[in-house]
């Protein structure tokens, strides 16, 4: 779902230490309108890397392929690899999903994956996401 060419909406992710808390949202940068900014990403493995600990989670989030509030942002140390998206402003209008990381490591460290590329991770996830999702009933 990373294509937006035909109006889907974008899928976007973020690895969480703990549950997602509205309170939270924001820190020090702001950017459209004054809003506070996070920072997403369209690779769910890369997000999944910042889920650490045994509260982690990974944050999904649909944003529709119009939504002016998403800007593309530079990783620094990355070419070519997972995008780097700020989202500025609330955004818990377009949260579909809260997924315990641990649900999701298992995915990545099955035999076949483990030792595979983070693209083949990346796909094994998001399929996981699906599942999880279509399990949810969204």
């Amino acid at each position: 779902m990373r294509s937006t060419d035909n109006g889907t909406p974008r899928r976007l992710y973020r690895g969480l230490k703990e549950p997602y808390d509205p309170e939270k949202v924001g820190g020090r940068q702001t950017g459209v309108g004054g809003r506070p900014g996070t920072d997403f990403t369209d690779c769910p493995y890369a997000a999944l890397q910042y889920a650490k600990g045994r509260r982690g989670v990974l944050l999904v989030v649909e944003v529709p392929a119009d939504e002016r509030r998403v800007r593309e942002e530079l990783w620094g140390f990355r070419d070519g690899g997972p995008k780097r998206l700020m989202l500025w402003g609330a955004f818990d209008e377009f949260i579909v999903a809260e997924i315990p990381a641990k649900e999701l490591r298992k995915h990545v460290r099955r035999k076949g994956v483990v030792a595979g590329g983070d693209d083949l991770k990346a796909r094994v996830l998001e399929q996981a996401v699906e599942d999880w999702i279509a399990a949810e009933g969204l």
